[in-house]
């Protein structure tokens, strides 16, 4: 193990820097005024972490980001263009599992997904399952499409070890094959055209199934589309002003909430503003009731009485309590005369102390309705717990965030540990919600909120200040978390794992040079920081081969790796023991958009060019370019993170 640096770590709390604290001058990325460039085609991007308006401009070939770069295998593993499809288009009617098997992955839905979206309601559905599972030659297109739905959600909640003991098959293979079949079977039942709950509700649970796989912007697209089915059905209103049935009524508000909430963290990984004008109309639809789900029947008169004690829907109300917060904020902000897209970035001390004040009414709000009645013991309290303080910590960050920085001089101390704690306890409960073993059937929802940011911040700071304030905790989270989601470097086919490897070696790299020049013996490295440098020397190995090739320069194979480093001495660079990390995960289709790449030369910066030629990190050759730009940097400079330009950056990958 590393030995530990020297405890010099208070006198580093008065300084606490990060490399953008070094500058002095007015923030590069206080608010800005989006502007418009490019001729050809443009993404919108507008909101608070991502506040501008970028166009890009592509070879005209590339208008329509054609996938013509991409495998046939890896189109098909991202078929989100299949509601565009006529079913006639799609293949025959797909094929139902055993009955046994269907029972089981009804109750791993049941188990892990339902408690946490409440779509369905389990009660009155369960025997429709029952029903259909043993008769599935007739079952109705609706009801079909949301079997498929839940299968594919069920095995998208269990790791694979749990789905190789429960279903003796590899999970990738199994999700590949029920979202497939999902798919087909939303095709069969006309989803553009559906006016059918049951089809929506399986059209959401798909979307939850494979927020994952899908591009990030095919994601959003989708989502759009199942907000605009909804809006054809009139969820958006609330059933009692439409002349439904109380059941009917509770039943559209969760599915509608559950929608928007989705909708809501799918616009803002797509640059977009996640705030939007909240329907404040006299008859929107009311937020879901805080009900059992036995308090629910088709044939009720009226619905029960809010209750002030726990149950079953506790998660999905307490999630409700923020989205109550931020309608507020919103609404706030309207009667200011204040814009949307700045909700996050106001400079104003009274600003920051009525935001502070709100939030502790919303922390004391949930505890007091909420949180005081959970038990610790049971899963679904816990993690309802875990969840509601981590979305109370990414209020504060969003508070706090680096970027409504004007200049060192100008942010107090104090914010700037705050903001340092605030992202630590990010991690920290990140970590938690993973690892817990009594919400290990909750863990499949936490990748999907990750505070990228918040993670790069922390980057940033060790890169400044590699003996910072509680630096071993800050690394042991970052290994926790690499630990934890092993697609951050099996799939470095997505842009901001790729780029975010970069920064954390980067950061690694310093605190190396620090142990070194005070004569620390640094016996081994974390694994995570080992596999990326490894998998960055294959591609830089590979690059070589195809440019010697390329150029008809003889080169043995023995000298290239002869002349490439070994990692701990005791690690050889070999071009095989890369295929796991450079090939996307077949169940995860790799994003990204044509002249869009991280400027590896300086994992600080990011640009839309390589050395002025671009090229396509979907390609191998794009890839291992991108991995094998030299991240071993011999002098301490310290360049800033330069949060616009990573906000361009992020909008074009997605």
């Amino acid at each position: 193990m590393t030995h530990t640096v020297p405890d010099q770590q208070q006198q580093h709390v008065s300084q606490l820097r990060t490399p953008s604290s070094l500058e002095s001058g007015p923030s590069p990325y206080a608010i800005q005024t989006p502007n418009v460039q490019g001729q050809t085609s443009f993404k919108f991007v507008e909101n608070t972490l991502w506040n501008r308006v970028v166009e890009e401009s592509l070879d005209p070939e590339n208008d329509l980001e054609d996938s013509s770069d991409i495998s046939e295998e890896e189109a098909i593993s991202d078929n989100s263009g299949f509601a565009l499809l006529r079913h006639t288009h799609t293949g025959g009617r797909p094929r139902h599992p055993s009955i046994d098997r269907i029972h089981q992955l009804w109750e791993t839905f049941v188990s892990n997904v339902d408690p946490l979206t409440k779509v369905v309601h389990v009660p009155s559905l369960r025997p429709m399952i029952e029903k259909a599972a043993d008769s599935s030659g007739v079952i109705p297109r609706a009801l079909e499409a949301l079997m498929f739905a839940i299968y594919g959600s069920a095995v998208m909640s269990l790791s694979r070890n749990e789905c190789e003991q429960r279903f003796t098959e590899p999970r990738e293979r199994l999700l590949s094959q029920y979202i497939s079949a999902t798919e087909t079977a939303l095709s069969r039942a006309k989803v553009m055209e559906t006016t059918s709950i049951v089809v929506l509700q399986a059209l959401v649970i798909h979307l939850i199934t494979t927020r994952d796989i899908y591009t990030p912007r095919a994601n959003w697209t989708l989502t759009g589309a199942a907000v605009r089915i909804a809006q054809g059905m009139g969820l958006e209103r609330d059933g009692k002003y439409l002349g439904l049935s109380p059941f009917e009524t509770e039943i559209r508000r969760r599915i509608w909430y559950q929608l928007k909430t989705h909708d809501s963290r799918a616009t803002e990984l797509c640059g977009l503003s996640k705030y939007r004008d909240p329907d404040v109309g006299p008859h929107r639809a009311e937020w879901p009731l805080n009900v059992n789900d036995d308090q629910l029947y088709p044939s009720m008169t009226e619905l029960p009485l809010q209750s002030d004690r726990l149950t079953d829907a506790v998660f999905i109300v307490t999630r409700c309590e923020m989205g109550k917060f931020a309608a507020a904020r919103i609404a706030a902000l309207r009667q200011e005369g204040k814009d949307l897209s700045q909700m996050n970035l106001d400079h104003s001390g009274k600003d920051k102390k009525d935001r502070e004040s709100k939030i502790q009414e919303l922390q004391e709000a949930i505890e007091t309705k909420h949180l005081r009645y959970c038990d610790p013991s049971q899963p679904l309290d816990l993690v309802t717990m875990l969840v509601a303080r981590y979305g109370l910590n990414v209020a504060r960050f969003l508070m706090y965030h680096p970027r409504s920085w004007g200049s060192i001089e100008q942010t107090p101390l104090e914010e700037r540990q705050k903001i340092w704690e605030v992202c630590l306890k990010l991690l920290e409960q990140q970590v938690m919600l993973q690892t817990n073993p009594f919400t290990q059937r909750f863990a499949w929802n936490t990748p999907w909120y990750r505070q990228w940011h918040a993670f790069i911040h922390v980057l940033d700071v060790l890169r400044a200040d590699p003996e910072v304030f509680d630096v071993e905790r800050a690394w042991r989270l970052i290994g926790e978390t690499y630990d934890n989601n092993p697609d951050m470097i099996e799939d470095m086919r997505k842009p901001v794992h790729a780029a975010v490897g970069h920064l954390c070696l980067k950061a690694y790299g310093d605190r190396e040079a620090l142990l070194r020049s005070r004569d620390v013996v640094i016996s081994s490295v974390p694994s995570f920081i080992a596999r990326l440098r490894h998998q960055r020397d294959c591609a830089r190995l590979r690059r070589q081969k195809r440019d010697a090739n390329s150029s008809h320069v003889a080169t043995s194979t023995d000298t290239v790796k002869s002349n490439t480093r070994q990692l701990g001495g005791s690690i050889p660079v070999d071009d095989s023991d890369l295929l796991l990390d450079s090939t996307p995960n077949p169940i995860q289709t790799p994003s990204g958009h044509p002249h869009t790449v991280f400027d590896g030369t300086n994992p600080s910066t990011f640009s839309n060019d390589f050395d002025g030629s671009g090229f396509d990190i979907m390609e191998m050759d794009g890839l291992d370019t991108f991995l094998a730009a030299d991240y071993i940097v011999d002098d301490m400079a310290l360049d800033p993170i330069d949060w616009s330009k990573l906000d361009d950056w992020l909008a074009h990958v997605t």
